[in-house]
């Protein structure tokens, strides 16, 4: 598309009022630019902040707006995930920052999906808990349904690992500790998280770690999403033939790997530990592009110590990655919480946080739209304008 063309879009997708998109195309042509070359003024508006990268791949892709999910205006794309994507987003009536993940209207075609997309949601609904991310509602905007959290400032865990490499000792145990504490909370609730890895793990911009992304989780009413043929929801199990995969390889302990519907919570704890191990040393403790040879490393191939890698790492922080990481789950440590307190020994808690800056009137209208329906899921209606939009969004927009 030209600049004229282009113009016109971000107008009637209300990214630009119609005075400052004029403005804008006449500063184009002032500097040089050519009316033809769209794609160089859409580069430059990025670059000078007037639109997000997000935004300018929606206006490429020919995708009219107004760019928003139900309530919600969307304007970055977040994270990656194996269900969904998650954008940044803030209500328009409140002005309410929030995260939002997005899932495909495909999802709804699978019944092994729609059942993890149920217990993600009922899930993380139902956790309230410093180091574990707050959900605000779940929504369903024409055949799109989506997930809203509290707004996320940071990275992922993954993300800053794929920066630095590793973590000195003390950050890394302080970071872990924050897991183990937002574990023990889940656990107590009666929830096995079956996917801790650094992927799953945002950092805030303050230094707090919270776990997100429930969609491996498994809650005493899991057995309802979908009886499969041995009891468990959601068909879930480690197929080689492309089935879907319970947890990621790297970071999966033994028995999970064998029995993924058998997931305890000393699997969580192993998972901990895996992730422990690579914030310190800056890569997994059994590396392995064969999925399969690389369970049979972890169920039987003996944990190298990250201070073999890592001189400065002490003793006791060996200690507590191997136990960790033992073969047998008796012998790992019996709870989140006797790990939280072994964690707390070298890197205590960091001073709490902030409480959400929450608007009250956003609080209010969740309390009506979750009382709309009986699954407190809340049905917006979508303008037809919006539904190319939000098609878009669900097969994973990317900049």
């Amino acid at each position: 598309m030209n600049v004229t063309e282009l113009r016109q879009l971000a107008i009637d997708s209300q990214l630009l009022p119609a005075d400052q998109a004029d403005e804008r195309a006449r500063q184009w042509t002032a500097r040089g630019g050519t009316t033809a070359n769209g794609e160089g003024f859409l580069d430059w508006l990025v670059a000078d902040r007037v639109l997000t990268g997000f935004q300018a791949a929606a206006l490429r892709a020919d995708v009219a707006g107004p760019h928003r999910l139900g309530p919600y205006r969307v304007f970055e794309r977040l994270t990656a995930g194996r269900l969904g994507d998650a954008y940044r987003g803030i209500h328009e009536e409140f002005q309410q920052a929030v995260s939002l993940k997005v899932f495909p209207a495909a999802l709804n075609q699978n019944p092994e999906h729609v059942a993890r997309l149920g217990r993600e949601a009922r899930v993380s609904m139902d956790v309230d808990h410093l180091h574990v991310v707050r959900t605000y509602h779940v929504g369903r905007a024409g055949e799109i349904t989506f997930i809203a959290f509290e707004e996320l400032q940071g990275e992922t865990l993954a993300d800053r690992l794929g920066r630095v490499g590793r973590l000195p000792y003390f950050e890394a145990c302080q970071l872990l500790h924050q897991v183990a504490e937002g574990l023990a909370y889940l656990h107590s609730k009666e929830i096995i998280y079956r996917d801790i890895c650094p992927m799953n793990l945002w950092v805030t911009a303050h230094g707090f770690v919270k776990i997100m992304e429930f969609g491996a989780a498994r809650d005493a009413l899991s057995f309802l999403d979908l009886q499969g043929a041995d009891g468990e929801a959601g068909g879930l199990t480690l197929n080689q033939a492309g089935g879907m995969v319970l947890g990621h390889y790297d970071y999966m302990a033994p028995e999970q790997a064998q029995d993924p519907h058998a997931a305890n919570a000393l699997c969580d704890l192993y998972g901990l530990g895996c992730t422990l191990y690579h914030c310190l040393t800056g890569r997994v403790p059994f590396p392995d592009r064969n999925p399969v040879r690389q369970m049979l490393r972890h169920a039987n191939e003996a944990v190298v110590p990250p201070s073999r890698s890592v001189p400065e790492i002490p003793k006791v922080v060996d200690d507590i990655v191997l136990k960790l990481l033992a073969k047998k789950p008796q012998d790992r440590f019996s709870s989140a919480d006797d790990v939280a307190a072994a964690l707390g020994q070298i890197a205590p808690l960091p001073p709490g946080a902030t409480p959400d800056n929450i608007h009250q009137g956003f609080l209010d209208w969740l309390r009506t739209a979750a009382g709309e329906t009986p699954d407190g899921v809340m049905a917006v209606a979508v303008n037809p304008e919006f539904q190319e939009f939000a098609d878009w969004l669900s097969e994973g927009a990317r900049v």
